[in-house]
């Protein structure tokens, strides 16, 4: 009696396998995704890349930061976001998605392709519109993330240019989280992480807005540094 031949892998289905990035960041105190639109006008999607043949899925990231953003990928540190793997994701075919999330200041997407979508404080694009596949799952998913970091440590992804006062990094955090922070308490919650600067002359160094000059911090912590607590809203 013949026995069965061991199964050979191409005896296997194989679903594509494609990269897309959550490009992140804030304008004017709100929070922002990177879309792109196709030339079809199918609707709006984050950049994307199907990983080609013996090409690596970190080398993939790469290409879509060049080739799809017109982004430089030496000067970028994509997070490792999440597979998504729901075998009706993409109406084209069986495709597996592994998702990226990219944090930018917004200067450093002046030139980026494609247009930047303000979101709600629940991570959905604020006009209404809906993504093509499940992009609009990766979005939620990213600001989770991003969220949950700015919920422990003080702009972990350098969106703001140092130094800053208080009142901008409140504002940055409140932005990305959603709701209003109590002022004091963020204040007490901050400073243990960071440092004053000071003038040539030895003095605290201040910028003149508003108001009355407000001093000036930058970071002085180490990384593992946190807040340690959730931070108190504004309406606690």
């Amino acid at each position: 009696m013949n026995a069965r031949p061991s199964p050979q892998l191409s005896d296997y289905p194989r679903p594509n396998v494609a990269v897309d990035i959550a490009v992140l960041t804030v304008v004017d105190g709100t929070l922002c995704v990177v879309v792109q639109r196709g030339g079809d006008s199918e609707g709006a999607a984050l950049p994307g890349r199907f990983v080609r043949e013996r090409r690596t899925v970190d080398e993939t990231v790469r290409e879509v930061l060049e080739l799809k953003l017109g982004l430089s990928p030496d000067h970028v540190r994509p997070h490792l976001l999440a597979v998504f793997s729901d075998p009706d994701r993409d109406p084209r075919g069986w495709t597996i998605s592994i998702a990226h999330a990219v944090v930018l200041p917004a200067d450093d997407l002046s030139d980026v392709v494609g247009e930047l979508a303000p979101l709600t404080p629940e991570g959905r694009l604020a006009s209404g519109e809906r993504l093509l596949y499940d992009h609009d799952k990766i979005i939620s998913a990213a600001t989770d993330k991003l969220r949950e970091r700015y919920e422990d440590q003080p702009d972990p992804d350098n969106l703001l240019h140092q130094p800053y006062t208080l009142s901008e990094l409140r504002e940055l955090h409140e932005a990305i989280l959603g709701r209003r922070l109590m002022r004091d308490s963020f204040n007490r919650r901050v400073q243990p992480l960071l440092a004053a600067e000071i003038d040539p002359e030895g003095k605290p160094a201040t910028r003149v807005g508003g108001g009355r000059p407000a001093r000036l911090y930058s970071k002085d912590a180490p990384p593992t540094a946190t807040f340690g607590w959730k931070l108190p809203s504004a309406e606690e």
